[in-house]
């Protein structure tokens, strides 16, 4: 998938103009097989590959950058393989479990990322950035206690966000906001591999980040509140700011919404060895969401009638 992405990346910046020649055989190799980014990740542009050799930084505060991220990774381990299991027994409520399974995998899931930050910082990545060495792929605080969807898909791997964006998203944005959102997660799901599981999950997304959107968008419209899946800016014309008692409850009321979805999307990321060796199929995905009813996608299309409706 890296090597993928790396190499679209390439090929869609010198066909837009942003490299001024192709890469020698040498940097390309280089640059596709980077010992820092090959393996766990983040993906970076051919910029920050070439700047990297550009008088690079040997410092304390590179050191501890390293071991922060380290520390982090170690941290979403112990989360994901033993505290989650700890506080929430297997005979819980059906959504308890629900959410403790979906815990488990984003846990392991802020592990690798964590991991990848250490292993592209150790290589030498970040060091023109603004912080020092400040390389985010996730951000746990942004996902686990989210405004919205939106946002739990931007900060769940931000690298990858921003190369869906750049190279899917706005080439397909003239087909519609629609069309060019399932587009990038339809990009996403094979990126992730031809597998029935994910794709379910992120086409699924997909349609919930378009309903929650647009649905947002219209209450800000008629309330003139600041509910918008992003936060607004401070010079904003709605009139209801942020910090106005009843736009805070709203946007928690959206963002529990949010989490209850994320429960539901993660839940058949189950621990299962057996499973995990033959491959998720079809009928283990529908067969953990039928155990919750589809709640989360009756939800969602409730959500988007309401939408037609107002």
């Amino acid at each position: 998938m890296l090597v993928a992405m790396k190499v679209i990346s390439v090929a869609f910046d010198a066909d837009f103009g942003a490299l001024q020649s192709l890469p020698s055989p040498a940097e390309y190799i280089g640059y596709v097989l980077c010992v820092g980014t090959c393996v766990f990740g983040p993906w970076v542009p051919y910029r920050d590959y070439l700047a990297i050799y550009n008088k690079p930084l040997w410092n304390a505060k590179w050191l501890w950058k390293i071991a922060v991220s380290v520390l982090m990774a170690l941290f979403f381990l112990t989360v994901s393989t033993c505290w989650t299991h700890w506080f929430i027994p297997d005979d819980a409520w059906r959504w308890w479990t629900a959410y403790r399974d979906a815990l488990s995998f984003r846990s392991s899931h802020y592990f690798v990322s964590f991991l990848s930050e250490a292993s592209a910082i150790l290589c030498g990545f970040g060091q023109r950035t603004d912080p020092l060495f400040s390389l985010p792929v996730a951000r746990p605080q942004f996902i686990e206690v989210p405004r919205s969807l939106v946002q739990v898909v931007v900060y769940w791997n931000i690298p990858m966000h921003n190369w869906l964006k750049n190279y899917v998203f706005r080439t397909t944005k003239p087909l519609g906001s629609f069309a060019a959102i399932l587009s990038t997660y339809a990009v996403s799901s094979l990126l992730h591999g031809l597998n029935f599981q994910l794709a379910a999950v992120l086409l699924s997304l997909g349609a919930y980040t378009y309903a929650e959107y647009v649905l947002r968008q219209k209450l800000a419209t008629v309330f003139g509140a600041c509910i918008l899946v992003r936060p607004c800016r401070k010079d904003c014309a709605h009139r209801y700011k942020e910090k106005r008692l009843s736009v805070i409850l709203i946007n928690i009321g959206f963002g529990a919404i949010a989490a209850f979805h994320l429960s539901y999307l993660g839940v058949m990321f189950d621990m299962s060895d057996k499973l995990q060796d033959e491959g998720y199929n079809y009928s283990h995905t529908l067969a953990k969401w039928s155990v919750l009813n589809y709640a989360s996608h009756w939800f969602a299309l409730g959500t988007y009638i309401f939408y037609l409706l107002i």
